[in-house]
């Protein structure tokens, strides 16, 4: 990355700032004209942070940059107001060009470490002990009132336990369980593994919904129901205050297994509410309650059949969506004056996280050093964008050629 990359990036980014809606989009009458301009705001939002990214200076600055002498840039000022935090720029010179790093703060290279997040241990142990009290409260539940509606959220608390224990020993497993082994085994990480982990909890909470929706549909049908007598709403009305907590502080982590998490808790909220009404209507009317256990059951098996199909679309390659591959774009454009075209910005998902391929044009007469040093930094920076996983720079020197026939499979 050359200091005139460097130098337009910011003034570009600058440019797009002025761009920003600054009116309150929530005053927008027309819902149409309102998600507009708060899907271009964010954008641009994304636009002005590319050139400072803590994360792409920092990881260039661990890369070997020993000494540096701290230069001034007045648009880095201009950027402070966008970005968290002031980042700071350094210069050294190489053989080929002059490259900028910045020294990061202490909390950001924390951040940028693979240290594991504390925030998510606690929110999965805290997720689990949620759902052992509703597992224990929704049992005795059952057992004094023999309810199907409450039948269904028994099950449902049993598998709450048992794919929390799943998404705890995932998340553990790819945390703490690698050696020098599982380096070649796994030689880009076990990244997939949590999501591995939703889908064997959605398939176990599906199967399992699927019986109880079968009994229910048989109460209903025979019209068999008795007088039934209410649970005790105490107990329960813990469990869904706590599991209620639960969720709105996961919830805000943003973390995958995180929000799968709170997702499954939110179901739990709305069936345990359902469960209840519906055994405290048996009394007046008896089929209340298989159909309450049909309604439940038809909620749950909805609710995962939507994440389900969410990460099953994204493990079959998905493209990226168009708001990542503009940003893609954007920081391939004014990464380095030296790029002459950008030919060609691929984004896939494989997983969760979306993979990039880049094809750049550079002078054909270019040293072979120096078409490295740009691909490799271009790499890192799109590396360093949320939901890259991993970024391929390819080099070209002309656009004449066909992209789509350079692989066995066409893309």
């Amino acid at each position: 990355m050359d200091a005139p990359a460097v130098q337009e990036g910011v003034r570009v980014a600058l440019r797009w700032r002025t761009a920003y809606f600054q009116a309150n989009v929530e005053q927008l009458g027309n819902t149409a004209l309102r998600k507009f301009y708060e899907r271009q705001n964010q954008l641009i939002e994304r636009y002005v942070a590319v050139p400072a990214d803590h994360c792409y200076l920092s990881r260039w600055q661990q890369a070997g940059a020993a000494s540096a002498s701290l230069v001034s840039m007045e648009e880095t000022t201009d950027l402070s107001a966008i970005s968290s935090k002031q980042v700071s720029y350094g210069a050294m010179k190489g053989a080929d060009q002059e490259t900028r790093f910045a020294v990061v703060e202490d909390g950001d290279r924390q951040r940028l470490g693979s240290s594991p997040d504390p925030h998510v241990q606690r929110a999965i142990v805290a997720s689990n002990v949620a759902n052992l009290l509703l597992l224990l409260g929704q049992i005795y539940a059952y057992i004094a009132t023999q309810s199907l509606a409450l039948l269904a959220n028994a099950v449902d608390a049993v598998l709450d336990f048992l794919s929390g224990i799943i998404i705890g020993l995932t998340w553990y497993v790819r945390q703490y369980g690698g050696n020098h082994s599982t380096r070649y085994r796994y030689p880009v990480g076990r990244a997939r593994l949590e999501s591995i982990g939703v889908i064997i909890m959605a398939v176990l909470m599906t199967a399992l919904t699927l019986n109880v929706l079968t009994e229910s549909l048989t109460a209903l049908a025979k019209q068999f129901a008795e007088p039934e007598r209410a649970p005790t709403s105490l107990p329960l009305s813990r469990e869904v205050l706590a599991l209620s907590v639960s969720f709105c502080i996961v919830g805000r982590l943003g973390k995958m297994l995180i929000v799968a998490l709170a997702t499954d808790h939110w179901n739990d909220c709305l069936s345990n509410t359902g469960a209840l009404s519906a055994a405290a209507m048996a009394k007046w009317w008896p089929a209340a309650d298989p159909l309450g256990g049909t309604l439940i059951s038809c909620f749950i098996l909805r609710n995962w059949w939507r994440l389900t199909s969410r990460h099953l679309d994204q493990f079959m390659s998905r493209s990226a969506s168009s708001s990542l591959h503009s940003v893609v774009t954007f920081a391939a454009l004014w990464h380095d004056s030296r790029i002459r075209a950008i030919d060609r910005v691929c984004l896939y998902h494989v997983g969760p996280a979306c993979f990039a391929e880049v094809d750049i044009v550079l002078d054909p007469n270019m040293p072979l050093s120096v078409c490295h040093d740009i691909g490799e930094s271009l790499q890192a920076r799109i590396e360093c964008l949320p939901d890259v996983e991993r970024c391929f720079v390819h080099l070209d020197f002309e656009t004449a050629h066909r992209t789509d026939v350079e692989h066995q499979w066409p893309v």
